[in-house]
């Protein structure tokens, strides 16, 4: 029950700092910050999978749904779902595992959220699937995570943003529809 009750908290603290509204970067908010990597920073909105809709089976984990997820056809994860975290974080450990760097030149960004500061550096993953949808060059922050085991990162809106995104609560479900 206790190991339950640090990753609830761990969770939160993710969630804290992925809030992009939270986030500083040498005291200048995060969307300021994202826009003056932005032409640095290569991105798609192509989706790496046909335009069918996908339902995507998540897992209880800690109080909080988990996906598991595919980074370059590869490495395996499982990313804390949170629609409304601006971008997706990926813990170092993982972003070793599979080949991403931070980008050319990415600043270390510095984020304040509930379980304090933390500092993350923007990279980009080529190819990320979560069940049958996809999509290449999904930006993401890449940063240490606290000693948590179980979850590897927090999968946000640089993931989301492609889809038309529905949660089913009851039966556990995430609904993955392509934006046209």
């Amino acid at each position: 029950m206790g190991s339950s009750r640090s990753f609830i908290v761990f969770a939160l603290c993710i969630i804290g700092i992925a809030a992009g509204g939270q986030a500083l970067l040498d005291k200048v908010p995060l969307d300021q910050a994202l826009l003056k990597l932005k032409p640095k920073i290569p991105t798609s909105r192509a989706m790496t999978s046909g335009s069918d809709d996908s339902t995507i089976q998540l897992e209880r984990f800690g109080g909080v749904w988990v996906a598991n997820v595919e980074l370059n056809d590869l490495h395996q994860a499982k990313l804390v779902v949170d629609t409304g975290a601006s971008l997706t974080l990926i813990s170092e450990d993982l972003a070793f595992d599979a080949g991403i760097q931070p980008a050319l030149n990415s600043p270390t960004v510095k984020m304040q959220g509930v379980s304090g500061k933390a500092e993350a550096k923007m990279g980009i993953v080529p190819r990320m699937q979560v069940g049958d949808a996809g999509r290449k060059n999904v930006r993401v922050f890449i940063y240490t995570m606290p000693g948590f085991s179980g979850v590897d990162g927090l999968l946000g809106l640089s993931f989301f943003d492609g889809f038309v995104v529905q949660l089913d609560h009851a039966q556990g479900l995430l609904h993955l529809t392509p934006k046209s």
